[in-house]
């Protein structure tokens, strides 16, 4: 059983395409004990091997990347080896 008041984040690789100029949602789900409820989740994924990296004209001297490139698949896997934790994920993917 979830928490009643379960943060459930969205996280996409628009942080890192953005270089991390777009903020991903936090979604919060509060459960009506007295009402069933139906959540329907649906994905929409690229390619296995399409790179992942900072948007070139989003990159300059004053804002370097933040993140290295990765395929989408070294992403999914990353975040799904992780486990469950928020908006951390995309923090971690930070260059050091």
């Amino acid at each position: 059983m979830a928490p009643r008041d379960s943060p459930h984040d969205f996280e996409s690789p628009s942080t890192v395409l953005s270089n991390g100029m777009y903020k991903s949602v936090e979604h919060r789900v509060i459960v009506n004990p007295n009402q069933e409820r139906v959540s329907l989740a649906l994905f929409y994924n690229p390619r296995a091997d399409l790179l992942i990296q900072p948007i070139t004209e989003l990159v300059t001297s004053m804002t370097p990347a933040l993140y290295s490139p990765m395929t989408f698949n070294e992403y999914r896997l990353f975040i799904r080896s992780r486990g469950p934790c928020g908006k951390s994920h995309v923090e971690s993917l930070k260059k050091k």
